[in-house]
């Protein structure tokens, strides 16, 4: 069993670096992979699947996951903070599966919890105040009502208060909480748990035999993360830097 776990690209077309990472990533390291799970924030901004048609970059995105899928990687995309409007039409152009917030899968036979991370920052209440509004259904018909200038008008509006909340908060506040973590993993019977959000890439081995992977964010070089032989290796990516992608 060959899996692969990446999280929080924040693709956004101005950002060719990461687009090539990204690009060069799915023609290195995915084929051949038994699965490849996307933890959350695959897009930097994503209001909807109206946004879909004739959106040429995320177009290309999606094509590559479906060339993955059709050449036998299954492919898992879990909803960030900052796409949780991805939904069933997105997933279906990239032959992916939707996970829930939470998923528990089963590798050679050990449980693992995955998450995006977001709900694990309890100590940033303004923060958690707001995604409990902005993840429910009605929110979620709302917006994908909404006509295309105004969806850009928001996702601009929306990258400017998190810039400038990320600006004035503590990072301690901003951060996955120990116990909520250990908590979630109480609660799925799970021996590890796999998240992003917090763009902290570290592995936290737990006195009890348990661990936590956070993972990293594609504007730093930490790498991927993959299980295979029984165990987990943060793998560096294959290329120098993102600034020599392409070269």
């Amino acid at each position: 069993m060959r899996a692969i776990f990446i999280s929080d690209l924040h693709l956004n077309e101005p950002d060719a670096s990461t687009q090539a990472r990204f690009d060069a990533f799915m023609q290195n390291a995915v084929p051949g992979a038994d699965a490849l799970y996307v933890l959350g924030d695959l897009l930097h901004v994503w209001l909807g699947d109206a946004m879909l048609p004739g959106n040429a970059y995320v177009q290309h995105i999606a094509a590559q996951f479906a060339a993955a899928s059709a050449a036998g990687t299954k492919i898992f995309i879990a909803r960030g903070n900052r796409d949780f409007m991805i939904g069933r039409e997105f997933a279906a152009a990239c032959g992916a599966t939707l996970l829930p917030e939470q998923t528990v899968i089963e590798l050679d036979g050990q449980r693992v919890l995955l998450m995006h991370g977001d709900e694990l920052c309890i100590e940033d209440v303004r923060y958690q105040r707001a995604r409990r509004i902005l993840r429910t259904n009605a929110f979620r018909i709302i917006g994908n009502s909404l006509p295309t200038a105004i969806r850009n008008f928001i996702a601009q509006t929306l990258r400017g208060k998190s810039e400038a909340h990320k600006a004035t908060s503590a990072m301690t506040i901003m951060d996955a909480n120990p116990d909520a973590a250990l908590a979630a993993m109480t609660a799925h019977q799970a021996a590890t748990l796999i998240h992003g959000h917090t763009h902290r890439p570290a592995h936290h081995a737990l006195p009890d035999g348990r661990e936590r992977w956070v993972m990293t964010d594609w504007q730093q070089d930490y790498g991927y993360l993959e299980w295979q032989h029984g165990k987990f290796t943060v793998k560096p990516w294959q290329w120098h830097n993102k600034n020599s992608l392409g070269g």
